[in-house]
């Protein structure tokens, strides 16, 4: 009488998890680098559209519209109808007293690393053609490795660029 076994035996156990063990301890680093980048690229995105929200509700509703950012590892970036504002402190920036505000909380691999809208780190759109005449700047967004620029000129125009070499579909600076 034959008995059939099926089934693993030890050593084919302890193989199988070794090669899982390995693949994933040498996927890993690629993972993370690939969420940083897409984090990075979000981060100023999401920015570059709260910049233009700005524009556009200066020149819709004829007022002046402030951008508060905060550089640094607790970054925050918000508009306000109302002038200066801290947009680190919940509720005090506001639009149509609506908060418009990108933080870090949703970009822990981002952080704001320089910021040239002046001493107060905002940028003001105007009530009559949504330009930002005085108030033009930079904003560089970073994620340890690479680097991705928000530029609003003088005129308004908001684009963004890779500083040093390209990044996902951005050209370099």
């Amino acid at each position: 009488m034959r008995h059939l076994f099926s089934g693993l035996t030890l050593l084919e156990l302890l193989i199988t998890i070794s090669i899982i063990v390995l693949v994933v301890s040498l996927g890993s680093p690629a993972i993370t680098s690939i969420q940083k980048n897409m984090q990075l690229k979000a981060a100023a995105q999401s920015s570059y559209f709260a910049f233009q929200q700005a524009r556009a509700a200066a020149i819709t509703k004829s007022i002046d519209v402030t951008v508060a950012i905060r550089p640094g590892k607790s970054w925050c970036a918000a508009l306000s109808d109302k002038g200066v504002c801290d947009c680190s402190t919940p509720n005090e920036c506001s639009l149509d007293g609506v908060e418009y505000k990108v933080d870090f909380s949703d970009y822990r691999f981002v952080s704001i690393a320089n910021v040239t809208f002046g001493e107060d780190h905002v940028a003001v759109f105007d009530a009559n053609r949504g330009l930002a005449i005085g108030h033009a700047g930079t904003v560089v967004f970073t994620d340890g490795d690479k680097q991705l620029k928000l530029i609003l000129s003088n005129m308004g125009r908001v684009r963004i660029c890779a500083v040093g070499s390209s990044l996902g579909g951005y050209d370099a600076c």
